[in-house]
């Protein structure tokens, strides 16, 4: 699908709304695949801005913050306290095992993906053979499909193949990648907890793996490594 689809018949033409922040169930799945794809760490959470991820991480093993901003940096720290926040990589005590970077492409423009928050700055800090989660919204996939201009549209959109070629372009390396399903909703006239189309989607959160194929929801997710 291309951005210049049309609205889905089910909804009425108006303005999209604005991208939800994650709900717990997406921040749990996301701190087991962390737990499963990336191991112990030392983890960083990259352009995090409220602390969820951030403090699920630290439950794992040792977690950091590197924020965009500062106001984005006291909403971390209030969100995980204890966890060390950065706001500039120079400060980072040395490279991590692993990272994650949800969220953050939905904000990067372009000319700034080399910024310590973009795929640029998360190859530096990765250590070699260091893996990060990656999580964007994916403006090409089945659920921007079904909802049309109801399709919740980040400030920077991207489809699944522009996110991955970015990656690449910024010298990491795909080691596995999907989607978290349809795990919204509602997609039609049919609420999301009776809509089968949402089944899958709950099924791959409640086993912390990542099933589904790359296209099939809301967002791309993807497991990516520094070259060791």
């Amino acid at each position: 699908m291309n951005a210049a689809s049309p609205p889905s018949d089910d909804f009425p033409d108006v303005a999209p709304p604005a991208p939800p922040a994650p709900d717990p169930a997406a921040v749990g799945w996301y701190v087991r695949l962390a737990r499963h794809h990336l191991g112990r760490g030392p983890y960083l959470d990259v352009g995090g801005r409220d602390g969820a991820l951030l403090a699920g991480l630290a439950a794992l093993g040792p977690a950091a913050g590197l924020a965009a901003t500062e106001a984005d940096a006291t909403a971390l720290r209030a969100g995980a306290p204890g966890c060390p926040v950065h706001t500039d990589a120079s400060t980072l005590p040395g490279p991590v095992a692993a990272l994650t970077a949800v969220g953050v492409l939905d904000h990067l423009p372009d000319d700034a993906l080399d910024a310590d928050v973009g795929p640029g700055g998360w190859f530096r800090a990765l250590e070699p053979g260091g893996r990060a989660l990656v999580v964007a919204a994916d403006a090409d996939g089945r659920a921007r499909e079904l909802l049309g201009a109801r399709w919740p549209t980040p400030p920077v959109p991207r489809g699944h193949a522009r996110i991955r070629e970015l990656i690449v372009a910024a010298g990491l390396e795909i080691v596995r990648e999907g989607s978290d399903g349809l795990c919204r909703g509602p997609y039609g006239r049919v609420p999301a907890g009776l809509d089968p189309r949402t089944a899958p989607a709950a099924t791959q959160r409640s086993i912390g793996r990542l099933t589904l194929a790359p296209g099939s929801g809301e967002s791309a997710v993807l497991i990516v490594r520094r070259p060791a």
